[in-house]
């Protein structure tokens, strides 16, 4: 091969490689910020006041603002469509007993998203034994609206007295002291 073959080959490789490493940048910052078009919140943030709602559960039970005036409650956001709210769902039960020996009450707010979501729902509930109350919130009800604007799962909001006290994922560090306060409030109970 001669030189100018060589340096004509080079520089084909190059801009090659070039031209790849824009594309797949584009391609990253897509997988890096897939929300980046939905609300900038992800929840409520901490302190702000806790937003009105209505909700019927399954069971047919009237949930309201007004019931938990003087109670903490945690909402949990979940869909049966999202495989790490399965990997969540088998905890559930426990830690509904344990945020409610605290003086918590855990409710599930399973996202409606088609016709039959309701049945999936109550199996999604019924295998998982969750004893938690459960709503089924359908596009546009004001506990995904307000509560959960990015529509995210898994997913809580952790009020008390009207005043939310903390939110994010399942699994983030919040959810963790959230947990770990419950369990000191049990024992210190004892």
């Amino acid at each position: 091969m001669t030189t100018t073959t060589m340096f004509a080959l080079t520089w084909a490789v190059l801009l090659g490689s070039v031209a790849l490493t824009l594309f797949m940048a584009a391609k990253l910052r897509f997988v890096l910020d897939p929300f980046r078009h939905q609300p900038a919140d992800l929840t409520l943030p901490e302190g702000a006041s806790a937003p009105a709602f209505s909700a019927s559960t399954l069971d047919g039970e009237v949930l309201d603002t007004e019931d938990y005036a003087e109670r903490a409650f945690t909402l949990v956001f979940v869909s049966h469509h999202c495989p790490s709210c399965h990997e969540h769902l088998p905890h559930m039960k426990a830690l509904w007993s344990l945020a409610a020996s605290a003086g918590s009450e855990l409710v599930m707010v399973v996202f409606d998203e088609e016709s039959g979501s309701r049945a999936e729902a109550e199996r999604m509930v019924a295998e998982h034994a969750v004893p938690a109350r459960t709503v089924l919130a359908a596009p546009g009800h004001p506990l995904r609206e307000l509560y959960n604007p990015r529509q995210a799962t898994p997913l809580y909001c952790h009020v008390e007295s009207g005043v939310v006290r903390g939110s994010g994922p399942l699994g983030s560090q919040g959810w963790q002291n959230l947990v770990r306060g419950w369990q000191a409030d049990v024992v210190g109970a004892r």
